[in-house]
Order: structure tokens, then sequence, then C-alpha cells
């Protein structure tokens, strides 16, 4: 809505979003999830400030979250083969929608329903990534750990369906029940099961500290004037995440996370998984692309229309660090020799049945093998 916009400015909030909802992305990637999941961005609709007053009812949650779920639907396109046909919808703003520290709010298994598809979440620096997830894993069917299941062992490991989300970049993972949950509910998702046109958004950058600072960071964590805290020298500043205001430089304040991986802590260096090192092309994650084809083979027939094929290797480069497989099929054929063959009244079939001859015994004797056709003509 109007205040994310306005907080971020209008010419960088793409660029935000792209790269909040990539970290949403990777959290669902997760091993621990059990489900491939992908979650693709169709469409970025900036509010007004007007409809982003009347939408969001401060101190209301279930209201706010209600109205913005209606305007959510209304703004659905009506052909689920256009591009921007959506599955689901994600609000993000900066307005206190409930009490003092509400995180988010959304229905409880809305996947897929024309109205209960949507999440309203609290905006507030890449942590809200976590926030995200949390709230759509609600849409997916899944509950708090500890909460109507036995997962509340799993909360301060950071388990992401924690009933207060403290899940970090350093440490998060779905929880065995919030796997189960989802397991029980996905394959009744049915509008999950297309794949997502492709969309023409800005290229970025593989780690998404490229992008951003640690002052950035903590501008978006704590607000205007926050940069990273220099009072204290003593640690790692990529292990934790440490901000200050100008107007009380000792007065330090984390949401106890690391900074975004690619971070720049020390000249030439970044933030890795909580470290500041070098990054070296053997730590990055590199997707797969595929090499080039092979000779097609020989014809399966020298006449009668026979079929070749050739293969493909997912090897220019092989994926490495978790990155992605190659899309598309590693092999390809082609019709060939559609010649009549001379002999027309030959069974190519037949042909195929008598290269078995000397392979298959029956009552320990080789028998001649015959095509068989089913009666049944359905069941040819």
């Amino acid at each position: 809505d109007d205040s994310v916009v306005q907080f971020h400015g209008k010419e960088h909030v793409q660029k935000y979003l792209l790269t909040l909802m990539n970290i949403v992305n990777e959290i669902y990637h997760d091993e621990s999830l059990g489900a491939h999941i992908n979650v693709v961005l169709v469409r970025i609709i900036l509010l007004s400030y007007g409809k982003s007053m009347s939408l969001i009812e401060i101190g209301n949650p279930s209201q706010s979250l209600e109205n913005v779920c209606r305007w959510a639907y209304l703004q659905q396109k009506p052909d689920t083969g256009h591009d921007e046909y959506h599955d689901h919808a994600i609000f993000l703003t900066r307005q206190d929608f409930g009490p003092s520290g509400m995180q988010g709010y959304a229905p409880v298994t809305g996947m897929c329903h024309p109205v209960r598809s949507c999440t309203l979440n609290h905006e507030d620096g890449f942590s809200s990534a976590f926030v995200v997830a949390h709230e759509t894993g609600h849409v997916l069917g899944m509950e708090h750990d500890g909460q109507g299941n036995r997962c509340g062992d799993e909360v301060r490991l950071g388990s992401i369906m924690a009933p207060l989300v403290q899940a970090a970049f350093h440490r998060f993972h779905w929880s065995r029940c919030s796997q189960q949950e989802l397991s029980r509910y996905l394959h009744s998702y049915d509008c999950l099961r297309d794949d997502p046109f492709a969309h023409d958004w800005p290229a970025l950058p593989q780690l998404p500290g490229l992008h951003y600072s640690m002052n950035e960071q903590c501008r978006f964590d704590f607000g205007l004037g926050y940069m990273m805290c220099t009072a204290f020298r003593t640690f790692d500043p990529c292990k934790q995440l440490w901000c200050s205001h100008p107007d009380n430089p000792y007065f330090c304040k984390t949401k106890k996370g690391p900074p975004l991986d690619g971070t720049m802590c020390a000249p030439g260096k970044h933030c890795f998984k909580g470290h500041c090192i070098w990054l070296t092309p053997d730590i990055l994650k590199r997707d797969g692309n595929w090499g080039a084809w092979s000779p097609f083979g020989s014809c399966s027939r020298t006449c009668g229309t026979g079929v070749k094929f050739r293969t493909r290797q997912c090897d220019n480069p092989h994926p490495a660090n978790g990155g992605r497989t190659c899309s598309g099929l590693a092999y390809d054929f082609q019709l060939c020799n559609s010649q009549e063959c001379p002999d027309a009244l030959a069974d190519f079939r037949e042909e195929q049945c008598r290269q078995w001859d000397l392979y298959f015994e029956h009552g320990d004797a080789q028998h001649h093998w015959l095509p068989h056709e089913h009666r049944d003509a359905k069941e040819r």
C-alpha cells in the first residue's frame, strides 16, 4: 500500500519487492518443506493514499483482512490464462492494522479460494519475508507450531510457523508438523498445478545483499535515520545486524538476524551465511544450462516411417550449490524414412515380434512370436 511506497520511494519499491519475494521463494525451496513450491510474482499493484486508508482499519486486523481480500478479489483477471492471473494475493503495509507486535493475519486453508486466498502482512524490512512465508503457510493449511500440534519444541530452533515469527536468514526451517499439514491439503489446491507465465521483471543479483548496504537494511528494519551501529566494534558485522540512530549512537538494536547474503562487510568481502568472506565461484549457487544436442541416431526403420532420437545433457554448466536444474526435455525425436516399403503387405509389428524369437522360450521350446491384438478396440 501507500505506506510501503512512501517509505521505500516509488522509484525503488519495485526492486525492493522483487528482492523480498525472491527471499520468500528461497524460504519455500528449503528441503524441510518436503514439497516443490515456486513463488512467482505475476503482478505488483501500488495503491494510492486514499485507497490504502480505506482498506486498513487501524487496530482491527480481521476487518482489515476482510477488506484486503475483497479488494484483491476485485483485481483478479477473469481469464485464468491471463499472464497476470494470480493464485494468491500478498498485501504489504507499514500501517498498524493490529495490536503492537502483530506481524500478519491470514485465513487458514484459503488457497485457491476466490476470496480467501490472501494475506495481510506488516512490512518492516527484509525479515518480513519470513512473515509473508508464515502467513502464506496458513493459507496453505499450516497451523502455529505448538498450537493444535506437537511441534512446540521446534519454535526455539527457528521454525517458520512459530506463533511469533523468530526465524532469520541464518536459522530457519519448516517444522515436521508444517510438512505434514501441507501434505494433507496440497493435493486439493488445483490452481497451483499450472506453470506460471514468464514475466519480464528486471534481473536481480544472485545474492540480495549485493544491492543493499547494512545502512539501508537498518533503515528498512527500524526506520529513517537508522544505520549500522558503529559504537562497538567487537562483533562480526555478519553474525548479527546491529543498528542505531545518530541521535543515540550507543543504543544499538537488532532483529537478531544477520545481514543479507552478499552485503559488503569489508573491502572486497561480503556476508555469506553469517560470515564475512571473499566470494568465490565455488560457494555461489549456479543454475544448470543445457549443452549442445547430440547428432540424431539411426532411423528405427528403413521405410514406412520410423523414428530417430537425439539427446542433450544439463552440463553447460552443471547445476551446483543448490542451483536449479535445466527445464525442458533432455531428448528430441523426428520421423524419418517415410517412404512406403516395397512389400506393402508386411506387418512392422510382426517384424518387431520376430526379433524376440531367439530370446523368449515357452515350454522349453523356442517359438515364433506374433503381435497380439485385444478383442476390445478400447484396450488395443
